[in-house]
């Protein structure tokens, strides 16, 4: 019995089957059920408390001309001892401060340099938004040693499915995310009412935590995100999305979907944690896989960001 158990562990985890995925994924978890209330969030907060009085220590490296926007790498210091490296994306001209949004990628190792965080970087800026897309830990330039194949397996066996490990790895980014919004409003131009955060993938599961544990973002968007991937397994509750997406609002939330995406399954992952988020709240769904969102879809993300943050 015990070798058939490790068997079909295995196979769940590593063999990428959906039917096997859509099987684990339904467990979901108990705060997917039922979020952990107000009293308990509260404590959840404490994990993400910093010195707002830090020194950033900003460092501007190479710079590049994409056609009416600025690109700016830089680095600052998140909290002691750790530096988060950045892609600033300013557009020409325009009244300042400027509406502003903080972009999370997702789990590729090429972080806020992969084609999609880049694209939506680029989409944003143009249509007039300060966008400081960032690296979160483990990943892009923050690259440790965790992953050396940066596959969902991997990912999932060295961190998602790690609670402890995970728990530090969602606090950290929680922090670099408040950060992020200090540096936007302290130096770069950025309106403190006017700043959104946006994530994709993984970073979209992760923008539903830091939108909802940071009252200061005025508004959440997550694409193609959801509650538990296909390869996650359990998480502790102040690392669980569940038990933050309710706290988003009054501020508005977006999310789009796939409606045959593989990672974040609709009917397991996606819908029931939407249902969780209170108004206003908005979904929209695309007849696509995992991907970056369609044309027609990122149009919409611009307007609905316009209308947030005008």
């Amino acid at each position: 019995m015990r070798r058939l158990v490790g068997l079909v562990s295995i196979a769940v985890a590593f063999a990428g089957a959906p039917a096997a995925a859509h099987a684990q994924a339904s467990t979901g978890d108990q705060w997917l059920r039922r979020p952990v209330d107000a009293r308990t969030f509260a404590t959840f907060l404490d994990f993400f408390t910093y010195d707002r009085a830090l020194r950033f220590e900003t460092v501007r490296g190479d710079s590049a001309d994409l056609g009416g926007v600025r690109r700016v790498h830089i680095t600052f210091v998140s909290t002691p001892g750790m530096r988060v490296p950045a892609l600033l994306y300013e557009p020409s001209g325009g009244p300042s401060p400027r509406p502003a949004v903080i972009l999370i990628h997702g789990g590729s190792a090429r972080g806020k340099e992969t084609a999609a965080a880049v694209q939506l970087s680029q989409l944003m800026s143009r249509a007039g938004f300060t966008v400081l897309a960032i690296d979160m830990p483990h990943f892009g330039e923050r690259q440790d040693g965790l992953f050396t194949l940066f596959t969902n397996p991997e990912k999932a066996e060295r961190l998602y499915n790690q609670p402890p490990v995970y728990l530090a790895f969602v606090t950290q980014l929680v922090k670099d995310v408040g950060r992020s919004y200090d540096w936007l409003t302290a130096e770069g131009q950025a309106d403190p009412r006017r700043v959104a955060l946006v994530g994709f993938s993984r970073g979209a599961q992760e923008a539903f935590i830091a939108g909802g544990a940071d009252r200061r973002i005025a508004a959440v968007a997550g694409l193609y995100g959801g509650h538990f991937d296909a390869m996650e397994t359990g998480h502790l509750a102040a690392a669980c999305p569940a038990n933050y997406i309710g706290h988003i609002s009054p501020r508005p939330l977006l999310m789009i979907n796939g409606t045959q995406d593989q990672d974040f399954f609709r009917a397991v992952s996606v819908e029931p944690l939407f249902r969780l988020a209170r108004q206003p709240r908005r979904i929209e769904w695309a007849e696509t896989g995992h991907q970056l969102p369609t044309p027609e879809h990122q149009a919409m993300l611009v307007e609905w960001l316009r209308e947030q943050l005008r």
